[in-house]
């Protein structure tokens, strides 16, 4: 709730690209090695108790009789991390000053706003959380692996800062110019994008901070602001606006053609053609793949060439993403109700023929924008269970056709001579989709938190 009554709900961020100095460049880094160091001091006491209780188990001693094991908490990580870094710890660094002062923890610490060490405390002990989860089977999806320890030379830098203030108060992260956002710590730093809709949100009380979250990635430091914001008005969620269609809308991904969307009617609604950002980049992209391996390692000509690298990576990465937006803004606030796959996409990576195509069209980033723009506009998304053949089944007489393969791009009925684009069809077939009803007596799942 903001300080003017207003309930703040709806997860969103903001995302500004920093036009920093040389002083603010070094800060930065600063800031990311620290929250590197805290990250992998967690790591390695882990590491070595568990390794330590191994070897002890291994000579026959009795579990009564081993070393301590260490807490994993969030809490007893920060608390161990302030002992350590301020020399209270019996294991605190010990450095001898050029004048002969004896300096025990982390000298330069006053230089780093605390709040890197506590939350990269954080990570880390959520990282060992989801190891720990995964071994026992009570974490979902893919098994975490033991955190591994962050390279410099491998890892991007990264940290993030807390933005605590009382309601009412000034943030501790806020616009101070068209240009410019204050962080503690760090003060003032230009940003490339205007700062207005974050600085009118914040004025208003229709937005809350909660971190700001910094990246070093190909060549430039983007900082994202992570916060709650107030519903959007009601004439915008209303889903009977002038404007937006009332049938249910069925929307079909595909390599070929990025997603059609059709009604329960069959009337096509939209198709969007897949701007294939990285297959046309493929050629500029060996170059300079070859221009990056034939420099020297370690010189300023392969920084020169990373950097290159990067920013056409970083152009692929931009287009493709707008062109999901647009389709996700467009679907969420034109439609009432839309019905989505629920595609294996990382199944379908396994597929070696497609994959690129299938990363470059993003299944995945597009399905994650509907879900919250969906929550955002007032629009019901129904996601298709994974097994339902919307492209073998007719759209006239609902007949299913076993031997469709993927190179048919036309769907042709045998039982009622139907003949349809094979995406319009199963987008069809998708808009008429009725979930299975629920089991007396249980639950419905609980619908998904929205995030930006």
């Amino acid at each position: 709730m903001s300080h003017t009554g207003v309930p703040l709900t709806r997860a969103t961020t903001f995302k500004f690209t920093l036009d920093v100095n040389d002083e603010q460049h070094h800060r930065l880094f600063a800031h990311a090695g620290a929250s590197r160091l805290a990250f992998n001091h967690h790591i390695g006491r882990v590491k070595a108790n568990l390794d330590q209780r191994a070897a002890e188990r291994s000579y026959g001693v009795a579990e009564a009789d081993l070393t301590p094991a260490l807490s994993w908490s969030k809490v007893s990580f920060i608390n161990e991390m302030n002992a350590w870094k301020d020399g209270r710890a019996p294991d605190a660094r010990v450095e001898v000053l050029d004048d002969g002062t004896v300096v025990r923890g982390l000298p330069w610490r006053g230089e780093v706003s605390t709040d890197v060490f506590e939350t990269a405390s954080v990570n880390a002990a959520q990282a060992l959380k989801n190891w720990s989860d995964s071994r026992k089977g009570a974490r979902a999806g893919k098994a975490a692996g033991f955190p591994r320890f962050k390279s410099r030379h491998r890892t991007a830098p990264t940290f993030r800062l807390r933005s605590k203030y009382r309601e009412g108060a000034a943030p501790s992260v806020r616009p101070t110019g068209p240009r410019t956002v204050r962080f503690p710590k760090l003060g003032e730093l230009r940003v490339r994008e205007n700062t207005r809709q974050l600085r009118r949100m914040l004025g208003s009380g229709r937005f809350h901070a909660y971190a700001a979250s910094f990246r070093f990635e190909r060549g430039r430091w983007t900082v994202t602001v992570t916060g709650v914001a107030a519903v959007l008005h009601h004439q915008r969620r209303n889903p009977g606006a002038a404007g937006r269609t009332q049938s249910r809308v069925g929307l079909d991904v595909g390599v070929k053609t990025l997603a059609v969307a059709a009604d329960e009617h069959g009337n096509q609604f939209q198709v969007w053609e897949g701007v294939k950002a990285l297959q046309q980049a493929q050629a500029r992209l060996k170059l300079a793949n070859q221009a990056l391996a034939r420099t020297k390692r370690d010189s300023e000509g392969r920084r020169r060439a990373a950097r290159r690298l990067g920013r056409m990576h970083g152009r692929v990465a931009a287009v493709r993403k707008a062109l999901l937006h647009s389709i996700s803004s467009e679907l969420a606030k034109g439609s009432a109700v839309v019905v989505i796959e629920d595609l294996n996409a990382a199944g379908m990576l396994r597929n070696r023929k497609l994959a690129r195509h299938i990363s470059d069209a993003g299944f995945g980033e597009l399905r994650r924008q509907l879900e919250y723009k969906s929550a955002w506009y007032g629009t019901e998304l129904i996601v298709a269970d994974r097994w339902f053949p919307s492209s073998k089944t007719c759209s006239a007489c609902g007949t299913v056709r076993a031997d469709l393969t993927l190179a048919d791009r036309v769907y042709e009925c045998g039982a009622c001579g139907l003949v349809i684009d094979r995406d319009l069809n199963a987008a069809v077939n998708l808009a008429r989709y009725t979930p299975p009803a629920q089991p007396s007596g249980t639950k419905p799942s609980p619908p998904l938190p929205a995030a930006a």
